[in-house]
């Protein structure tokens, strides 16, 4: 060891941990620039999802950092290589990142379940987002209580205090245990649920594919919540290697936080992807849609027609209109003709100069939605 307690880099886990958490957490902070720049160039406003996401950004960004601190006086190194000076500092920045890291990981989560509560219209999918929630601000502050309270007093926990008095050991691993295993069901049901709501939703190809992302990410945020829970379950803070066997559930736990700022980032990057796309004159995300000239946009079988045949009064008219306006600039599912077959559709009665109304489509559902400026601008010049 040098006089300056610097751990060598060949004899401490530490660096090996730093050149994996390096790299993702470029990756993380770059998505969520990204994601805030476009959201506040395009909308000009956050919402809860970006909020809880920037707590969870800032928090993570002091873990690294202090992660750094410790790695340099010897974090990750056998137990008899260190000296008790280099202990308590490694002790100290260790605590310290333990308890800012809940909220990076719990906010994460919590930025992607309300995400997922902007695209869920089914009250039992809201309930249970809505639960997902609070039972993370729960967990969250349980932790916290809980790691706050073990020792009295808290410096006790990385520096030998006489006289100092701790809550049992069980105490706190049951508290753990609980905190880990809530984390592992609210990352897979962050995984799954985006499974449930795509096939509902009429949304770009691109949008969808991001939400996949989303639950790769999630996926994979959940097998390093397990791994951390196996390494956990193996972990003898009584040996003499304890200090250079915590760095490997330090690592899964650094990986999982990282991982899950990137999945809640990624369903919002749609906008930034297709212009890179487009930079690199690669085929970016279409999606196939319907035009206006054709009224063939789905199955015979599940067309909805109605007729309006006869002479027309101007009452009948003015009633026919609303019947139609109504469904179409309501829910946008009216199919209309091209500007050529109208006169075909809707003859002029050349007796009154009334134009009869011989046949009228409307579908109860499209294929893919037509643009809402396209309808009143079709509209506006068929009636």
């Amino acid at each position: 060891m040098s006089s300056l307690g610097k751990a060598p880099a060949d004899t401490s886990a530490g660096y090996r941990a730093l050149a994996i958490l390096l790299p993702l957490f470029v990756l993380a902070l770059a998505s969520y620039v990204v994601r805030i720049w476009t959201r506040v160039r395009l909308k000009h406003r956050l919402n809860a999802a970006d909020y809880t996401l920037t707590i969870a950004a800032l928090a993570e960004s002091v873990s690294i950092v202090l992660t750094i601190v410790a790695v340099s006086h010897g974090f990750g190194c056998p137990l008899p290589l260190l000296s008790p000076s280099q202990i308590e500092v490694i002790g100290a920045t260790t605590f310290t990142v333990f308890i800012i890291a809940l909220w990076a990981s719990s906010f994460a989560r919590i930025s992607i379940l309300c995400l997922l509560l902007q695209i869920a219209q089914e009250h039992v999918w809201r309930w249970v987002l809505w639960s997902g929630i609070a039972l993370q601000g729960t967990s969250l502050a349980a932790c916290i209580i809980s790691q706050l309270v073990q020792c009295r007093p808290i410096r006790s926990m990385w520096a030998s205090v006489p006289e100092k008095t701790c809550l049992p050991t069980e105490h706190i691993w049951i508290v753990a245990w609980v905190f880990s295993g809530i984390a592992i069901i609210s990352d897979l049901l962050c995984a799954v649920l985006p499974s449930l709501l795509i096939r509902r939703l009429h949304r770009p190809l691109a949008e969808k594919v991001l939400l996949c992302v989303l639950m790769g990410l999630c996926l994979i945020a959940t097998i390093a919540g397990i791994f951390k829970v196996l390494v956990l379950k193996s972990y003898d803070a009584t040996s003499e290697n304890a200090i250079a066997d915590m760095m490997t559930a330090y690592l899964w736990i650094r990986i999982e936080e990282l991982i899950l700022i990137i999945a809640a980032c990624a369903p919002l990057l749609k906008r930034p992807i297709e212009n890179l796309l487009q930079r690199l004159a690669l085929p970016g995300f279409r999606s196939r849609v319907n035009g206006l000239d054709s009224i063939i946009t789905i199955p015979p079988s599940t067309r909805k027609v109605e007729y309006f045949s006869g002479p027309q009064t101007s009452t009948d008219m003015e009633t026919n209109r609303s019947r139609m306006q109504g469904p179409a600039l309501a829910s946008a599912s009216l199919v209309l003709p091209s500007l050529k077959q109208k006169n075909a559709i809707f003859p002029v009665n050349e007796s009154d100069g009334t134009r009869s109304w011989d046949l009228c489509l409307r579908f109860g559902c499209l294929e893919e939605i037509v643009s809402f400026n396209s309808i009143l601008r079709v509209l506006s010049q068929i009636l």
